[in-house]
């Protein structure tokens, strides 16, 4: 029997929140990016247009999240292997769809080949269960979905 190998993901979508388990999921993907030239967006989620003003400074606002992450990708880009990895960070405003929602359509939509997302968010809630998104996304996802715990 030939050996099994994977399709490449060059376009890969990480469920961004800033907690530990969100940062473990953007430095796998920044690795499996590096081994098949991809692209990696981290992805926001913000309930309501307020919190995604450019003023706003706040706790989940635009320039906090995206200042998170930036400042997480300067450190990745500190590793020689990911060094050359395209990274970037998109905020979707959204207040109909829960996050789980419209992480699984923005990454369907915009033909993402890997979606990868922390088991626990925010409320860093641990256990064998899933967070909520996760939970979500795991019965959601269009897109293949790989779930991560920060050690």
């Amino acid at each position: 029997m030939p050996p099994v190998t994977a399709a490449p993901f060059r376009r890969l979508l990480v469920g961004w929140d800033g907690s530990p388990d969100s940062a473990e999921a953007l430095s796998v993907a920044a690795q499996i990016a590096s081994r098949d030239g991809g692209h990696v967006v981290a992805l926001a989620v913000l309930r309501d247009k307020a919190a995604a003003e450019p003023g706003d400074d706040g706790d989940g606002g635009h320039p906090a999240i995206v200042r998170l992450a930036e400042a997480h990708f300067e450190e990745l880009r500190r590793r020689p292997s990911v060094a050359q990895v395209r990274l970037s960070a998109h905020v979707l405003v959204d207040s109909r769809s829960s996050a789980g929602q419209a992480v699984c359509a923005y990454a369907a939509e915009h033909g993402f080949d890997l979606l990868i997302l922390g088991r626990h968010g925010e409320n860093g809630r641990r256990g064998t269960h899933l967070g909520r998104v996760a939970s979500e996304a795991a019965q959601r996802s269009q897109v293949p979905l790989l779930l991560l715990s920060a050690p």
